[in-house]
């Protein structure tokens, strides 16, 4: 396939990538806004986080697999149908037990959604605009977080949650069309694999990339699973909320344009500002109230894991062979369904016994973990073919 066609893909395909991401995340983010509706507790809203992330967690790592055995613009057909019949059914959703299962359902579809969109992306470029692809998929996918949260929230304000459900359906059911029409039928993506096991020598020096991920997912489960509901408990209107998810993930979104300039600017130095960022958030986020008092911790979340995600992804992904890519890719979004498993889960239940302030003063010491993780993970060592890492 020549370079021209491989580019048209890939714009193809960010555009499944922007409706995809729009449609699921959006429905994540506000899930927690729906929940305390219902009447759920930090407890509660913490359980339901966890049960979608571990489904996550289980589905990245088997996905992956799927990846490196068949055909993976088929398989990302086929995900994507079943994402957009799962936001469907929750128009039939009333209770807390249903929104439970519902959003394990939920978590199942995001994490093929999340798995074959990374993998098709590193796949489809060529090699010396790796960076550039996995910047820009970064930022198709950020575009839906920024601008779903505020739409949906003036949604809910004006028709009721039903209504943003069918929206958010409609999104994926658009992106299926793009994906039968546009995409499925141009190009034919199948690895050498005939195991579909993943290859634990080719990952073992990703290891230490994978845990320096891991308390950053433990923030981030925080922030999609419990903050949306604190700041309805402290009275913000669900539009407010979707205006400060939109602005952080705006945020985030213009940190994934300039990813290049971090790569080169090192991926140590990069991680490490990162992590300083995120524990200034965390810290300032324990007496927040308020539109103002959450726009500061919720902009500097912004800042930091706009850094974070694309760069650590980057250095995955120049790592990992491309019969590997499918593994590599699960193992990283497992990574993120573990910490943000174990983060809802627990930081739920310290915040109904201790409070909120003692759930976000804990997540300062959790960012700070990634300092010396990322010292590891850069060390020359551990990343032989690493590009500037320095």
């Amino acid at each position: 396939m020549d370079e021209e066609k491989k580019q048209s893909l890939l714009r193809i395909l960010y555009v499944t990538i922007f409706l995809n991401a729009t449609g699921l995340g959006t429905c994540t983010f506000l899930l927690p806004v729906f929940a305390e509706t219902l009447g759920a507790s930090y407890t509660d809203l913490g359980v339901i986080g966890a049960v979608g992330n571990v489904a996550y967690t289980v589905i990245t790592l088997a996905c992956g697999l799927l990846l490196d055995k068949y055909e993976r613009g088929r398989l990302y057909l086929i995900f994507t149908f079943a994402a957009a019949l799962t936001i469907t059914l929750f128009v039939f959703t009333s209770t807390i037990q249903q929104l439970t299962l519902m959003r394990g359902l939920l978590g199942v579809f995001s994490a093929t959604f999340w798995v074959s969109a990374s993998t098709l992306t590193a796949d489809i470029s060529p090699k010396r605009t790796l960076t550039q692809s996995m910047g820009r998929y970064n930022l198709a996918w950020i575009t839906g977080f920024t601008v779903g949260p505020l739409i949906g929230g003036m949604i809910i304000k004006a028709y009721g949650f039903q209504a943003l459900f069918k929206s958010l359906a409609s999104l994926l059911y658009l992106s299926l069309i793009v994906i039968a029409i546009r995409f499925r039928g141009r190009v034919e993506l199948r690895t050498e694999s005939k195991t579909g096991s993943i290859d634990l020598g080719s990952l073992r020096n990703l290891l230490l990339s994978y845990a320096t991920l891991l308390p950053f997912t433990l923030v981030l489960g925080i922030y999609m699973a419990i903050m949306p509901g604190h700041m309805s408990v402290v009275g913000l209107s669900s539009s407010l909320i979707g205006f400060l998810i939109t602005m952080t993930n705006g945020v985030r979104g213009l940190m994934f344009m300039y990813v290049g300039r971090f790569v080169g600017w090192g991926t140590r130095k990069s991680i490490s500002a990162a992590a300083v960022l995120l524990a200034a958030s965390m810290f300032l986020a324990r007496m927040a109230a308020g539109l103002v008092g959450f726009a500061l911790p919720l902009f500097l979340y912004g800042v930091g894991s706009g850094i974070m995600t694309p760069v650590v992804l980057d250095f995955i992904a120049k790592r990992t062979s491309k019969e590997a890519l499918g593994s590599a890719m699960g193992l990283h979004e497992g990574v993120y369904g573990v910490g943000m498993f174990i983060g809802p889960f627990f930081g739920g239940l310290i915040a109904d016994l201790y409070g909120a302030s003692t759930m976000y003063a804990l997540l300062v010491g959790v960012s700070l973990l990634v300092l010396p993780l990322g010292y590891l993970m850069t060390a020359p060592a551990r990343s032989s073919q690493r590009t500037s890492t320095l």
